[in-house]
């Protein structure tokens, strides 16, 4: 029997990622959708006919007896919110950081998904994605020798988010520290936030912070201001060579001193929209039908958060910050 999937919101995301990505794994059917408008809730039953319950009111779908998984798919801004309702669902849980819009919600969200009963997943989808998991195996077998830093470079063309509670690098972390976490198999002691230039509030548009790896160095560096529509690049420095990694193709290049390869290892083809999405929903699933936690569960989103906040505080000070187990 399919597993019955609730979906709140039906943006672009929705459509282009979650829908083809639930297709491509066959196990889960969509029985309910909720949204706000009349025209989106209008094209959700014109497309969708009977087959489909639509919902105005987020909570009807949360509590339906019909559905047996919710996934949250809003504007950041409803994120916290949402997740605390669906948490009270008991029903499992997949869901999109941020977990909050301000610092506030996010330590408040924190505490109810730690206490979660049920499976909950953040969908840290690059995490899953094969040329990470080729990069870690390298670098642990010292294939460019002992590493020395690591440094994800992301620029695209997003725009400025002005009056804004949270840093740029603190809105993005749980993905990209996530991967150099990965990539080290350990987790910062310290950050550093570099701040940056940006808008009124605290988002920046363009803004870099360090991540001591007891003396590896980590480095996530962010344009959303960029010329470029969207680049996202990873730098292995190892004291024998270099691995260089394009996020979005796959590709993966060692560099040696007399010696280069390129190879490919690209998330499951065709993508649902973005590199990573189709892992991620299948894994959810597996989570679903095996009764297990999920990976991206709660404890490891307390981590990642965790650092993303200290980045606050290092923003507000301009000192390193030691990072505290959540």
């Amino acid at each position: 029997m399919k597993t019955k999937l609730g979906i709140i919101g039906y943006g672009n995301w929705v459509k282009d990622s979650y829908i083809p990505a639930i297709k491509y794994d066959g196990r889960a059917k969509i029985v309910a959708i909720s949204a706000k408008s009349d025209d989106t809730i209008a094209t959700i039953k014109k497309e969708y006919g009977c087959s489909v319950t639509v919902y105005s009111n987020y909570n009807d779908l949360l509590y339906s007896d019909n559905v047996d998984a919710v996934m949250i798919a809003v504007p950041d801004a409803m994120h916290g919110e949402i997740i605390m309702e669906a948490i009270q669902s008991g029903k499992p849980l997949f869901y999109e950081p941020p977990i909050g819009h301000t610092r506030s919600l996010i330590a408040e969200v924190l505490k109810k998904l730690h206490s979660a009963p049920q499976i909950t997943h953040a969908n840290l989808e690059l995490g899953l994605i094969p040329v990470i998991s080729r990069a870690a195996e390298m670098i642990k077998a010292k294939r460019i020798g002992d590493i020395q830093s690591i440094k994800v470079s992301l620029r695209s063309n997003w725009g400025p988010e002005p009056n804004q509670d949270t840093n740029v690098i603190n809105r993005l972390s749980l993905w990209y520290v996530h991967i150099i976490n990965i990539l080290l198999d350990a987790s910062p002691k310290r950050v550093l936030l570099l701040d940056g230039y940006g808008v009124i509030g605290r988002r920046q548009n363009q803004s870099s912070c360090i991540f001591d790896y007891d003396g590896i160095w980590g480095e996530l560096k962010i344009n959303i201001n960029s010329v470029d529509k969207l680049v996202i690049n990873i730098e292995a420095i190892g004291s024998e060579g270099e691995i260089l990694i394009d996020i979005l193709t796959g590709e993966l290049k060692v560099r040696l001193m007399n010696e280069e390869m390129i190879n490919f290892f690209p998330a499951k083809q065709p993508y649902a929209d973005w590199p990573g999405m189709r892992e991620s929903i299948t894994h959810f699933l597996d989570a679903i039908e095996n009764f297990i936690p999920s990976f991206f569960n709660s404890d490891l989103v307390a981590k990642l958060q965790t650092i993303g906040l200290a980045t606050e505080a290092s923003k507000d000070t301009g000192n390193w910050i030691k990072l505290q187990e959540y």
